[in-house]
C-alpha cells in the first residue's frame, strides 16, 4: 500500500510541477541560440581579385620616322665611298625610318591596369586605372565608377 500511495504522491506531484510550468512566464532565448541578426550588405565594397597591366602601343605621327630617316641617312652617309656610300646612305635612311617610327610609338605608349573586384553582394566589378598605387590582389576596397579607395 505504502508503493501505492508514493506513485499516487509522485504522479499528483508531477501534475502540479507541470500545471506551474505552464503558468510562468516564457523565459527569454539565450543570445547563444538567438539568430544572428541580418548583416547589411556594403554596395561599394569589395575585395580585390586581381590586377593585370595592360599596354597600349602609341600612335604614330611620321615625324619619328622622319627625324629617324634624315638621322640614319646623314649617318649612313657617313660610310664608304662611291656605290657603298649610296648603299649606306640608302639603308640609313630606311633603317633610320623604322627606329625612330618605333620610337615615337613607344613613347606614346601607356599602360592601364585592369581591375576584377569581388563585391560583397557576390557581383564582379571590372575598372581600369592608371595606377594601382598600393591596391593588390586580396586589398579590401571600395567602388565608386571607376575610382577605387582601399578600405
Amino acid at each position: 500500500m505504502k508503493n501505492i500511495q508514493f506513485v499516487i504522491r509522485s504522479v499528483g506531484a508531477s501534475v502540479a510541477l507541470t500545471y506551474l510550468a505552464a503558468c510562468s512566464p516564457p523565459q527569454a532565448v539565450s543570445a547563444a541560440l538567438a539568430p544572428a541578426p541580418a548583416r547589411e550588405v556594403c554596395s561599394t565594397c569589395g575585395v580585390v581579385q586581381s590586377i593585370s597591366p595592360v599596354t597600349q602601343t602609341g600612335t604614330s605621327t611620321g615625324t619619328g620616322a622622319v627625324i629617324g630617316a634624315v638621322v640614319g641617312g646623314v649617318a649612313g652617309n657617313q660610310v664608304g665611298g662611291g656605290t657603298g656610300n649610296k648603299v649606306a646612305t640608302a639603308a640609313g635612311v630606311i633603317g633610320g625610318a623604322i627606329l625612330g617610327n618605333n620610337i615615337e610609338q613607344n613613347r606614346n605608349s601607356s599602360t592601364w591596369y585592369d581591375v576584377v573586384i569581388t563585391m560583397q553582394d557576390g557581383s564582379k566589378q571590372y575598372v581600369s586605372i592608371q595606377n594601382p598605387g598600393s591596391i593588390s590582389p586580396g586589398s579590401a576596397v571600395n567602388v565608386n565608377g571607376s575610382n577605387i579607395t582601399l578600405r
